[in-house]
């Protein structure tokens, strides 16, 4: 983010929140009364299954124990998803990607190559493949064999003859 823009403290779509705090505990013990707060106001409850903390890994582990035990949230690992993006803290690698090129696979899998047109796959692979990206391309930027991994799968679905 550039220096001069506001601190990035939450991100929040629908029902999905990530809240960024320091682990000093009187912080962390008032942000889980605004939540408390948010429960007795609204009626909705925050599932405590479903909710996790991330930390750096060289972090000590009693600082893991403490901010578990004021949040009451189970500990998550980096990389993990959120709105369909992989977040993480380390260098970009392919791997973080892998669950798009699964889902354009198993796209393409749906389909019978041998049965389409070049214009029918032109018009898949233009409108269906290449749209599924857009979101992820538009907030990460992905490493470029992430990108010609992409680009040699929709090439060979449209020059293949049997799929």
């Amino acid at each position: 983010m550039p220096k001069w823009s506001d601190p990035l403290n939450h991100l929040a779509y629908a029902d999905d929140t990530i809240i960024f705090a320091s682990t000093h505990p009187p912080s962390l013990s008032k942000i889980m009364a605004v939540l408390g707060n948010y429960e007795k106001t609204s009626g909705q409850m925050i599932n405590k299954d479903k909710s996790s903390y991330y930390m750096h890994s060289k972090v000590a582990n009693g600082l893991f124990q403490v901010v578990g035990a004021i949040t009451g949230f189970a500990r998550g690992k980096f990389p993990f998803t959120y709105l369909g993006c992989p977040i993480f803290y380390t260098r970009r690698r392919k791997d973080y990607n892998e669950d798009l090129i699964k889902k354009v696979k198993a796209k393409l899998h749906s389909w019978k190559g041998k049965l389409l047109s070049f214009g029918e796959k032109a018009t898949l692979i233009s409108s269906v493949l290449q749209s599924m990206p857009v979101h992820m391309l538009s907030v990460l930027d992905p490493p470029n064999n992430i990108l010609q991994h992409l680009h040699k799968t929709y090439a060979r679905l449209f020059w293949s003859t049997k799929e």
